[in-house]
């Protein structure tokens, strides 16, 4: 295989929702939202007549990233002023916390004038 080509599905390392999740330090359904109508995640749906429908998600490692990525880049430009009122606020804790100490010490400067 050439580094240019997509890797092949079965050699693809797969993640549960529960994996992401844990991994994210984010809810089961909060992942499950966010993964299922992005292109690449397999779905498998049994549903048998007057029972409930079982559906599995398999997100592929790429796929995995690339929403990873995708929240990092929000969180950096609205850390930058850079996205507009989407509704939708991604932010990572590493980052969040140092704008509040930055903001937590120029509310303290201004109340020492």
């Amino acid at each position: 295989m050439e580094s240019n080509e997509r890797p092949e599905a079965f050699e693809e390392r797969h993640f549960t929702v529960r994996e992401l999740a844990s991994m994210w330090h984010l809810s089961r359904e909060f992942v499950r939202q966010v993964v299922q109508h992005e292109p690449g995640v397999t779905e498998w749906v049994r549903q048998q007549p007057g029972r409930r429908r079982y559906r599995v998600l398999r997100v592929p490692q790429s796929v995995a990233e690339r929403l990873y990525n995708r929240a990092l880049g929000k969180a950096e430009d609205e850390c930058h002023g850079l996205s507009g009122n989407s509704g939708h606020t991604i932010r990572t804790r590493r980052r969040h916390s140092l704008v509040d100490r930055r903001q937590a010490s120029t509310q303290q400067e201004g109340r020492r004038d």
